[in-house]
């Protein structure tokens, strides 16, 4: 009996490797895994014993892959079919009974092929795979008038399908953001609600350059702005986009309809001019910016804007302490209220 489950488990152990992808290094050493990706020269495999393992592939000899894969190349199709390392360290992917051999710098990432079906085809839910923070923060002002102000903001992003490298795809940008203040200077009392919400759609034509379609709507009780909304679309181009720097621009015509308290209604044309920074300094501490200005085209002189300057610092992985400056400016207020809505708050966000 003893030797019956001696027999068992070193045939369970030769089945589980003969499954397993299997890595022969120069060195002689043999490592058994499942592969995640072979990009920049590096393997990363999943090994039940040893975890995630990174292994340069100047020291891999052969390599076994028992599952198909998708190796992408840039301005081509990716290759499907089973992967073999040549002695000379190009790949050859077979496929329906044709090889084809890949030198090793055309390979840009070589990923299971089940993997890659999973982010070409996922269609998440509209609530899903966003990318963004939430921030909560609070100014308190004391003098001849006490003043405190909540501030709330969002600001997400969503990219479909998230593929290893480009391919035109969409790009979902979303911006919301309340201000409610609440004065008092003797015995009167003053509530203020600022309420601005921004959805704008990207197509991504190539790596820098994109259309958009934009709605967004403001309601702003200091300027006397019941609802403005604004919906149009254009160009915008990424000037800078790493992991350190994210700077881009946009422009386009727009429709402006704007309601007042008093019951005024206007109807115009503006051009919007944006533009959008995000600034990684280092682990911890970030900038995140953007301008909007919208000239008016059909009454000279007029104009708007909106911008938004937010610096934060890490705290853990999810959480951050942050410093908000808000700008809200309208060159055309009705008379008695104000053209200018700007608001400093500091707070806690959280990422997601």
């Amino acid at each position: 009996m003893k030797y019956q489950v001696c027999y068992l488990l070193a045939f369970l152990g030769m089945t589980t490797a003969a499954w397993a992808d299997v890595v022969t290094l120069k060195n002689g050493d043999r490592i058994t895994g499942t592969l995640i990706t072979i990009k920049g020269g590096t393997l990363q495999l999943k090994s039940d014993i040893l975890g995630t393992l990174s292994i340069p592939m100047a020291k891999v000899a052969t390599y076994t892959i028992s599952d198909p894969v998708a190796l992408i190349m840039k301005g081509q199709h990716p290759l499907e079919g089973k992967l073999e390392l040549e002695p000379s360290g190009d790949y050859e992917v077979t496929a329906n009974g044709q090889a084809k051999t890949v030198p090793a710098a055309q390979a840009d990432t070589i990923m299971p092929d089940a993997d890659y079906q999973k982010l070409v085809t996922a269609a998440p839910k509209p609530w899903q795979a966003w990318k963004g923070a939430v921030n909560l923060g609070y100014a308190l002002q004391n003098g001849n008038q006490q003043t405190d102000t909540l501030t709330t903001t969002i600001s997400a992003v969503r990219e479909r399908p998230t593929t290893p490298i480009f391919q035109n795809h969409w790009r979902a940008n979303f911006g919301f953001t309340t201000l409610i203040s609440h004065a008092e200077e003797d015995d009167s009392t003053v509530t203020s609600h600022t309420l601005t919400a921004t959805l704008r759609e990207d197509y991504l034509v190539s790596t820098d350059n994109f259309l958009f379609v934009m709605g967004q709507g403001n309601h702003v009780s200091t300027q006397g702005l019941y609802l403005q909304q604004t919906y149009g679309g254009g160009y915008g181009r990424d000037l800078v986009s790493n992991a350190r720097t994210v700077f881009s621009i946009s422009t386009g015509p727009v429709y402006v309809q704007e309601k007042f308290f008093t019951g005024l209604l206007t109807q115009t044309a503006q051009l919007l001019v944006a533009e959008k920074l995000g600034e990684q300094f280092n682990k911890r501490v970030r900038l995140d910016h953007y301008f909007q200005f919208y000239p008016d085209l059909k009454n000279r002189g007029q104009y708007r804007f909106d911008t938004s300057s937010s610096l934060s610092l890490k705290l853990t992985t999810r959480f951050s302490a942050n410093l908000t400056a808000l700008d809200l400016y309208l060159s055309n207020p009705p008379a008695g209220n104000k053209s200018n809505d700007i608001t400093f708050s500091a707070g806690l966000g959280y990422t997601f």
